[in-house]
């Protein structure tokens, strides 16, 4: 109760101190930037451009006019950086104040350019020291899904764990569950998607209008979790930067494979001062298809709301936000027997504020980030009676809070470095119960600190180092079916975890990066104490008290080479992991659920391999690419096994003509077999898909995009899918249709 208190304290005097030296800072106030993206061919505006103001680290979108407005932005020359999805990257030199708005003619071009990467960097640069990819609004409606995985899959160093459709998770280098962070603007989620594969991620793809991915450790800036790779979800729900008007979006997204679909609604309307906004999504679908018949209990249901306000003072700027949604979906556990399914039903709730203030002192800029969600899932088992009645048995509830909340700020640059401090604060409380409660409950906190800085060594050389360190610390606590507390044992940490990288760009068209880094893992309250059937996942779960803290001591290294006629880009990374948890089949059945029995343990674990990644400009509209994925896993020392559940080699080979109003493409994805498994593991043979994908870009902010999956109704097994016993193919061919219009 005392970290909660000092959490509120801490909230409430932030928010106080932002606001008032806002207020001061009022008067100082200067002019906007203000400005327009249009066609260099016919002068239509482009709405949805992104335009990066370079200097404060300030990012926007266009409306629906291609107009554009930085608010308070000091007297000086700015550098903007411009980009749309079919057009070549823009970047132009303005002086501000001016007499007149900025004008920004984009030319259509296939050319994407590269972009700042928020989560990689709390100082906002394009420079890179591992790989990182971002996905805009149009790159998220080509790819659109039900769920994250499905969305990420078969990008570089990404695949997807698979239980059906809607608990779908990215798998990054190999690593799932915990390794992988999901963010929401910055913050962790609170929700359970990280602790078992049948626990789906609390945002539904249509609130996304960005997605960005960091493969490799980031333990350095955010932390536990963070070991594998980090996924940061950006919506909209919070005003950031906005133009005055109103404007708002309608979207619609179909999909054969389960008779899908799905809508979206949003509103904003703002003022110089004041924004609001407001959205409502709203998705339904039935079983999958695959081509050896439907699959039984994979439906879904999903009602998603969000709504925002935004204020901004001077050189202040706030914004709040509060989303929830209601989800049920069905689980492929109970698949033999047609009277008898599991599904979970999930809601959360989810209130979030980002304040900004840029400062005159040392430190030039402020920001503050809280997030609260309340979460909670069940999961029943639902069997038809003879007589047509619903009997339903609640086998597990989870009930979780979390109170996050993280401070950066960011230094002036002391002649050629620049860096940040930041402080971070996390407060969970977990309740478990059902009637077979997988653990007990537990609350704990964190409370870190870390430096980053950032030197330049002539106009090629970029060398960063950091440092954190974090105090954690967990309580386990009874409940209902955990009832002795000499069972238990609760924990702390202080552990630290740093990074050092260099960035060289020997050419313009050159870039290359390596980085070296100490990350960590803390063992979750699953891995700990789970002892129970977990129905939902269809496995009975044993953990282990006495599992260490992973340590990780991990290298990236990368090339890139960026022309008008070509791309091409290689990473290697190496990952070593002293006491890595692994859940592991032990080949044995547990007596009287007739569920295989899963256990955590702990072993030292080396990950490797490499990304590779071409595009060929063949002309100005039609470019061909071709991507190489491959990692390994194995034990350190002994008979060196194979670590469980890791992804085969992937190739990818892509086509696609877009002169601009409209696209068209072709893709192929071949997927290795896997045989080097670990004990108890059945391998997964290879696999080769089709697919086929197009559009039209209609103007004034109305786009259409269709793309055709699995084209020729091939009947597969994925590694990574969780159905019992691998038995059942993933799904069939499915055509998705998405439209929308911003306006």
């Amino acid at each position: 109760m005392t970290i909660i208190f000092l959490h509120q304290l801490l909230f409430i005097t932030a928010t106080l101190f932002f606001s008032t030296v806002g207020m001061l800072n009022a008067q100082s106030a200067v002019q906007p930037l203000t400005g327009i993206v249009i066609d260099q061919t016919n002068g239509e505006p482009i709405p949805g451009a992104t335009i990066i103001l370079n200097e404060l680290s300030l990012a926007q979108a266009a409306d629906v006019s291609g107009r554009f407005e930085f608010r308070s932005v000091p007297a000086g020359m700015y550098t903007l950086s411009v980009r749309s999805l079919g057009f070549a990257r823009q970047t132009i030199t303005t002086e501000h104040p001016a007499d007149s708005p900025v004008r920004i003619e984009l030319e259509p071009s296939a050319i994407v350019g590269e972009e700042v990467i928020v989560t990689s960097s709390p100082i906002g640069r394009s420079i890179q020291y591992q790989p990182a990819q971002a996905f805009n609004l149009e790159s998220l409606q080509r790819s659109a899904a039900p769920s994250l995985g499905e969305i990420l899959d078969g990008n570089p160093g990404v695949s997807t764990r698979s239980f059906g459709s809607a608990p779908a998770r990215p798998v990054i280098r190999g690593m799932d569950g915990d390794r992988v962070l999901v963010l929401q603007n910055g913050e962790r989620m609170g929700d359970l998607s990280s602790t078992a594969v049948d626990h789906a991620v609390a945002l539904d793809p249509l609130a996304m209008d960005r997605v960005e991915v960091v493969r490799g450790p980031a333990s350095l800036l955010y932390g536990s979790s963070a070991v594998g790779g980090v996924v940061n979800l950006f919506s909209s729900d919070m005003p950031r930067e906005w133009i005055a008007g109103t404007n708002g979006s309608l979207a619609t997204h179909l999909a054969s494979v389960n008779d899908m679909g799905a809508g979206l609604v949003r509103l904003q309307h703002g003022t110089e001062a004041f924004a609001v906004t407001g959205r409502l999504i709203y998705r339904s679908g039935g079983d999958l298809r695959t081509p050896e018949g439907r699959l039984p209990d994979t439906s879904l249901e999903n009602l998603s709301y969000g709504g925002g306000l935004g204020y901004r003072i001077g050189n202040f700027e706030t914004s709040l936000s509060v989303n929830g949604m209601d989800y049920t979906y069905g689980l492929p556990e109970e698949i033999d027997d047609p009277n008898e399914r599991v599904e979970i039903r999930m809601n959360r709730i989810n209130l979030q504020s980002i304040s900004t203030l840029r400062l005159g002192g040392f430190f030039e800029h402020a920001e503050l980030r809280m997030q609260f969600s309340n979460y909670g899932h069940d999961e029943y088992e639902v069997e038809t009676e003879a007589d047509g009645a619903i009997d339903e048995e609640l086998e597990i509830s989870f009930d979780q809070q979390t109170l996050s909340s993280s401070l950066i700020l960011r230094h002036r640059p002391i002649g050629t470095m620049e860096g940040a401090v930041g402080l971070s604060l996390n407060t969970t409380r977990l309740q478990v119960g059902g009637a077979e409660a997988l653990t007990p409950d537990a609350e704990g906190y964190f409370l870190a600190g870390y430096i980053y800085e950032q030197i330049g060594i002539g106009n090629r050389l970029t060398m960063k180092a950091g440092l954190r360190g974090e105090y954690k610390e967990t309580r386990v606590l009874t409940n209902e079916l955990f009832t002795n507390p000499a069972d238990f044992r609760d924990r702390s940490d202080l552990i630290f975890s740093g990074a050092a990288g260099l960035n060289f760009r020997p050419a313009p068209n050159w870039e290359t990066g390596f980085q070296i880094s100490r990350a960590y893992r803390t063992p979750t309250i699953e891995e700990l104490y789970s002892d129970a059937v977990h129905l939902a996942a269809g496995s009975y779960d044993v953990g282990d008290p006495t599992l260490g803290n992973e340590i990780s001591l991990a290298t990236d290294a990368f090339v890139e080479y960026r022309s008008n006629k070509l791309f091409a880009g290689l990473a290697l990374f190496y990952n070593r992991i002293d006491d890595f948890v692994e859940f592991s089949p032990t080949g044995r059945i547990h007596d009287p659920s007739g569920l295989p029995i899963f256990e955590y343990g702990s072993k030292d674990a080396r990950f490797f391999g490499f990304e590779a990644e071409l595009k060929m400009f063949l002309t100005d509209r039609l470019q061909a690419g071709f991507g190489f994925d491959f990692v390994r896993a194995d034990e350190i020392g002994g008979d060196e096994n194979p670590i469980a559940f890791i992804p085969p080699t992937k190739t990818s080979l892509s086509l696609t003509y877009d002169p601009g109003s409209w696209w068209l493409g072709s893709r192929l994805r071949i997927a290795g077999a896997q045989n080097r498994v670990a004990e108890n593991e059945d391998p997964t043979d290879g696999y080769v898909l089709a697919g086929f994908d197009g559009g039209y870009r209609l103007g004034r902010g109305l786009s259409f995009a269709f793309r055709i999956d699995n084209l020729l109704n091939t009947s597969y097994r994925d590694h990574l899918s969780r159905v019992e016993d691998r038995n059942n193919p993933m799904p069939g061919r499915n055509i998705n249709a998405m439209l929308r219009w911003d306006f």
